[in-house]
């Protein structure tokens, strides 16, 4: 009798399974693939391309375990994943390999893993469980004094290392977090001024690399062969891919290696040469596709957990989305943001696919 029962509940769960959420990530990674298998980068050669498409293995496995389990115990359970993730930051201290002056990645044997990248996961189920938590309700003035700790502490362990983009990314996704929690509008905007007030302080907190990018975004031709060079080259990059881009053999930004980070960061504008306006906005159908899914979980989640988990998982990776987008193209200073299944990276990878994993974790109980 309890096995026909647990075929039934299995049953019930794969009929569940959002396909269409599962098709668009496949396609952005078919995408990720193209692009990076005719990019030669460093002593790799083409060999990126094969690297990435062992993270998406490692990946989807991920995202299979993720979703088997009810999101329900995984906000339980929040806190104690919250400080291994608070414990693996720290380490990054102790062990971490040091990269153009920051100090972000620790290394397990042949393995690089970004616990910053990691920790975003962390991040949203922790919030989900204090704004959900008892000592938080009503949701009010009480629920930002609890909120807010949470983001802070990794925030300043993070810009530490530093990673300014990864820090900065918390705080919207927990914006969107507490309005959907009901949180009223004039506190947040009471927050917001203080933030806004809090401005010059944190001007000085910056470090001197991090002011030029600011001052770049606001000169994009204050120091062309420098700070700016790489936006300047990836709108260059961009605007000669026109409408149905130059083609593999004709993308010279990229080839040539004139576009700095351009298997990371700015893998955007590789592809807008290579595919032109037209691949572009295939790209970015895809990410609308995952973001409509994302929030048509949440909406017809059945309690305020899992819709806040779908919330918080979809605007981890519209964030993402839209600042990476905002910063290749220079309409945001440029930051340390990878596109999600776009830009090459294991942590990046393995990291978007767990949030994927949430999603399917909420939409597979949506019958429940």
């Amino acid at each position: 009798m309890t096995a026909k029962i647990m075929m039934r509940f299995d049953r019930r769960l794969l009929q569940n399974v959002d396909w269409a959420l599962l098709a668009a990530a496949v396609l952005v990674f078919a995408m990720s693939m193209l692009t990076l298998a005719n990019l030669h980068v460093g002593r790799a050669g083409g060999g990126v391309a094969w690297r990435q498409a062992a993270w998406f293995c490692v990946g989807l496995v991920a995202l299979v375990v993720v979703a088997s389990l009810d999101y329900r115990r995984l906000v339980r359970a929040a806190p104690g994943i919250y400080l291994l993730g608070l414990a693996a930051l720290a380490l990054v201290w102790a062990l971490g390999r040091s990269v153009s002056g920051a100090r972000r990645w620790i290394a397990l044997g042949p393995l690089t893993v970004q616990p910053s990248e990691i920790f975003k996961v962390c991040f949203v189920l922790m919030a989900v469980w204090a704004v959900t938590s008892r000592w938080a309700q009503p949701i009010g003035a009480s629920t930002l004094l609890v909120a807010l700790p949470i983001a802070a502490v990794p925030f300043v362990v993070i810009i530490k290392q530093p990673d300014l983009g990864t820090a900065l990314l918390l705080f919207p996704v927990l914006v969107v977090l507490l309005v959907g929690a009901g949180l009223r509008l004039r506190l947040l905007g009471a927050g917001a001024v203080a933030g806004l007030a809090a401005l010059p302080l944190a001007w000085l907190v910056l470090k001197d690399y991090q002011r030029e990018r600011i001052l770049v975004f606001l000169d994009p031709f204050r120091d062309p062969l420098g700070s700016a060079y790489n936006v300047i080259q990836a709108k260059i990059a961009i605007g000669s891919g026109q409408l149905l881009g130059k083609g593999v053999a004709g993308a010279t930004q990229s080839r040539l290696a004139f576009l700095p980070e351009r298997h990371t960061d700015f893998i955007f504008a590789v592809f807008a040469e290579t595919w032109g306006f037209v691949g572009c906005l295939v790209l970015l159908m895809c990410y609308v596709l995952l973001l409509l899914r994302g929030f048509d979980i949440a909406a017809s989640a059945r309690e305020p957990v899992g819709r806040l988990v779908a919330l918080g998982a979809t605007s981890l990776l519209a964030a993402q989305v839209l600042i990476n987008v905002g910063m290749v193209t220079g309409l945001l200073p440029v930051v340390g943001i990878p596109l999600p299944l776009m830009s090459y990276g294991g942590s990046s990878m393995v990291t978007s696919l767990i949030g994927l994993g949430l999603l399917l974790s909420v939409r597979m109980r949506q019958f429940q």
